[in-house]
């Protein structure tokens, strides 16, 4: 038995053509669109470094290098700032009218650098309630005033 066979019935065959005019309109005005807000997004990013390991791997020979050597802390709480490095502690920098002194810390930043004009590194260690906009506007304070290279400690 033949399956193509047609009982009373001739078959007709007909060309369909697709028409891929509405997608191509499509194509045409989606692709410059997306090319025009793509150029639009920007990435914001804070750039800092972590502190450099070369004064400590210093030898026992550079024992003198070694008494240079010095931390700097800066501690964001929900009162006020803390700035101590590990010879001396300086006074706290309270609050003003229920924001941070930004200026006071900047000048004991500046007192520390004096003090030691080849520390570069600080250590920035706020609580945990401490806002974001807040440990940027002290990272901006340390750049001001000479350390260049902070870490965050939490």
């Amino acid at each position: 038995m033949n399956l193509r066979q047609t009982i009373g019935k001739e078959r007709r065959t007909e060309d369909i053509e697709i028409d891929v005019t509405p997608v191509m309109n499509i194509f045409v005005i989606l692709i410059p669109f997306l090319l025009l807000t793509a150029s639009f997004i920007k990435i914001a990013s804070i750039d800092f470094s972590l502190p450099s390991t070369d004064q400590t791997s210093s030898t026992a020979a550079n024992a003198a290098d070694l008494k240079d050597l010095t931390v700097l802390v800066v501690s964001i709480q929900e009162k006020g700032f803390e700035v101590k490095t590990s010879e001396k502690k300086l006074p706290f920098v309270n609050m003003v009218d229920g924001k941070y002194d930004l200026k006071l810390l900047g000048e004991r930043l500046k007192s520390v650098k004096k003090d030691f004009p080849k520390l570069e590194d600080v250590i920035i260690s706020p609580a945990a309630s401490i806002r974001y906009d807040t440990i940027v506007k002290v990272m901006d304070k340390c750049r001001e005033s000479g350390f260049p290279n902070f870490s965050i400690s939490g």
